[in-house]
């Protein structure tokens, strides 16, 4: 079988592998769909995380169990399942299995972490649930920020990880949602499952736009744009700086971008106008949570689906994904290289 594994910056290889073979207490799955993540962009170019060590690449996935061991009794063949890998252990896998752009996957001792899957509703599609990761990011995000009705927010990158921040936020009745990205068709797409209104802040700088939007309130007598909560999930250099910089008092910054370099950040803007600095990552219990919301059509993933492409194009797919300006998420689909 072929699974997609990095030697090095840029260097991302379809490598051949034996289709991997289980114990009395594993589980294999074979792969539907497959997203690819902002973080497998960011060790495309980065590198393995052990740069001695290759490194199998892919973890949204979601397709069919087709073998289980004799010792396993939380799953069965023929289930449909997504890979939870926030709720999963590093040793699961041996050998490189773990990688989730591959045909299979095998799971080691599943029920001792049964968090780790989760079952696919009928009639959700394996494609959907292969996003149930990003959009979780996005929830926890919301989680943390605490939104109470009523309070407006502003959304900084609507890629994968902000459209599941968005989705979230208009499916728990938060609706005064403005974004600003570069990407004219991530500006669109963000309108399309629940924002406001999307700018563009090259164009449209953020605090004059805030202040006309949603007006101003003093702080020594200098006027500073009212929004309650601001979401940072772009990355761009230095940008929660400028947010602490013109935000009012009592502001949230939730962060979740994944930055390339130390932030030079003035600490007396946190303390003088008591702003609140909160970070969060993945989502240790959001998973169940927006699948159930992708079976009942509260969240509706497809909007946020920019392009599929069979795992036979797989350069292409990165390549594609690569490029923000043009695309949101990238699926790879499995079905026509099984092997």
């Amino acid at each position: 079988m072929k699974m997609a594994v990095l030697h090095a910056p840029l260097d991302l290889r379809l490598d051949e592998f034996p289709k991997p073979s289980i114990g009395p207490k594993d589980i294999l799955v074979q792969v539907i769909s497959a997203g690819i993540c902002g973080t497998d962009l960011h060790f495309r170019h980065m590198g393995p995380r052990f740069p001695d060590k290759p490194m199998p690449l892919g973890h949204e996935f979601a397709g069919d169990i087709i073998a289980v061991g004799a010792g396993v009794t939380g799953f069965a063949v023929g289930e449909r399942v997504a890979y939870n890998s926030n709720n999963s252990p590093a040793d699961m896998g041996r050998g490189g299995e773990c990688g989730g752009f591959s045909h299979f996957v095998a799971l080691r001792d599943v029920d001792q972490h049964p968090q780790s899957l989760c079952r696919i509703p009928d009639h959700v599609s394996y494609d959907h649930a292969a996003l149930v990761e990003p959009i979780s990011v996005g929830t926890h995000a919301v989680t943390r920020a605490d939104p109470k009705p009523g309070e407006s927010i502003t959304l900084f990158g609507a890629g994968p990880i902000g459209l599941g921040i968005i989705m979230t936020l208009v499916s728990r009745g938060l609706t005064d949602i403005v974004v600003f990205d570069l990407s004219p068709l991530r500006r669109e797409m963000a309108l399309k499952v629940g924002a406001k209104a999307a700018y563009d802040p090259r164009e449209s700088p953020p605090k004059e736009v805030l202040s006309q939007l949603r007006g101003t309130g003093p702080i020594w007598g200098i006027p500073h744009p009212k929004t309650d909560i601001y979401f940072e999930a772009s990355g761009a250099p230095g940008l929660i700086a400028d947010i602490a910089g013109f935000c009012n008092k009592n502001s949230r910054i939730i962060t979740i971008a994944v930055h390339r370099q130390p932030l030079e950040l003035d600490a007396t803007k946190i303390m003088s106008k008591e702003i609140s600095l909160i970070g969060s990552q993945g989502y240790p219990t959001e998973f169940p949570e927006v699948m159930a919301k992708l079976a009942s059509g509260e969240i509706n993933a497809e909007t946020m689906i920019s392009h599929r492409f069979p795992f036979s194009e797989f350069n292409q797919a990165f390549a594609t994904a690569d490029d923000a300006s043009s695309a949101a998420k990238v699926v790879l689909q499995f079905s026509d290289t099984v092997q």
